[in-house]
């Protein structure tokens, strides 16, 4: 039942890929230039997140081919890190921002070394990202990042100048800030697996379509604001609906469950977990 299905059960067909994952991430902090950056930027990881963009990732490729080319599967392995710093990077920004203490059930960063290391260190992270991802990629996709990323800020600042937003601006801050990036999360990681431009079309649609369904499931179980909008779990689940019916494209496997199975997950989180990751 969908009610017991933990997260790490979506992992399943990924599991030896992750773990790769979390192999490069320690390797890029471990190689910074200083004993204190490191211990900054190691403390943050400490306690891992659900690895939701790197998961998202490495299931898209799955599901357009589960037998990769090792050198292919090397490159999506490094992509998939890469989105896991670029999403990193940004949350040590939204605690400074946000004035948040804490984070995955730990003192953040900035309520230990003050904001000003706090933003340093993750603008170290964001170059981390960079690098990682712009090492990884043919030259068709840094573009793609580079809008990613004008998109996200572009919308962290829509949300600060809107503090009662319609609903037509809140559905866009979202859309910019947290479902852009997991749709090109999969439709990237898709693309590199080899996937036809209507494959691309259906996977890009999916990730976009579960990132709304994610927002609006934390934004609801947080901010009462958003009952004036008439901004309801049931949104979340029309998204959610979208997101798997996207998927009819590609042939039953393990990773396409996994993707179904992620949705259902999502819709059923309670704020604590959703917050975790």
């Amino acid at each position: 039942m969908v009610g017991k299905l933990q997260f790490e059960d979506i992992y399943c067909p990924i599991s030896e890929n992750l773990n790769l994952v979390e192999k490069e991430l320690k390797k890029t902090f471990e190689d910074l230039s200083t004993n204190y950056l490191q211990g900054i930027i190691g403390y943050f990881f400490k306690v891992p997140g659900k690895r939701l963009r790197p998961t998202l990732a490495l299931l898209s490729a799955g599901v357009l081919d589960n037998k990769l080319p090792e050198s292919t599967n090397d490159q999506i392995v490094k992509f998939a890190t890469g989105l896991e710093l670029m999403h990193s990077a940004s949350l040590i920004h939204d605690d400074v921002l946000d004035n948040d203490m804490v984070r995955r059930g730990q003192k953040a960063l900035n309520e230990i070394y003050g904001n000003k290391i706090a933003v340093l260190a993750g603008d170290v992270v964001y170059s981390l990202a960079f690098s990682t991802l712009s090492s990884s990629l043919p030259k068709e996709f840094k573009q793609t990042i580079v809008e990613l990323t004008e998109n996200m800020c572009a919308s962290e600042v829509i949300q600060a100048e809107n503090m009662l937003p319609t609903r037509e601006v809140y559905l866009d801050i979202i859309k910019g800030k947290t479902a852009l990036f997991m749709s090109v999360s999969c439709s990237i990681a898709a693309a590199l697996a080899g996937a036809t431009k209507e494959q691309v079309s259906s996977i890009e649609e999916y990730g976009l379509n579960l990132g709304m369904a994610y927002q609006i499931m934390d934004d609801c179980m947080d901010k009462d604001i958003y009952a004036e909008l008439n901004i309801s779990s049931q949104d979340a689940k029309l998204y959610g609906d979208k997101a798997i019916s996207s998927l009819k494209t590609f042939e039953d496997s393990s990773y396409k469950t996994s993707l179904i199975n992620l949705v259902n997950f999502i819709l059923s989180l309670s704020h604590a977990k959703v917050s975790s990751s």
